[in-house]
């Protein structure tokens, strides 16, 4: 079974981080009455390079052969 991340599953991780960060950001900022501040964004944008580190990893390692 091919489990290797594809260019479909990169789409969809950045997606998601963007879907989400634009939801915190809108509820979290309670609509743009306060300032942005980096507890809004940065856990969906860490865990989205988090995430896409480990898939171009596992990508490597497979190509490689290991």
């Amino acid at each position: 079974m091919n489990n290797t991340a594809s260019t479909k599953d990169f789409v969809a991780v950045i997606a998601t981080a963007l879907a989400w960060t634009l939801v915190v950001m809108a509820f979290s900022t309670t609509m743009g009455s306060r300032p942005l501040r980096i507890y809004d964004w940065g856990p969906p944008v860490f865990a989205c390079i988090l995430t896409l580190a480990f898939m171009v990893r596992d990508r490597l390692a497979r190509r490689n052969g290991g």
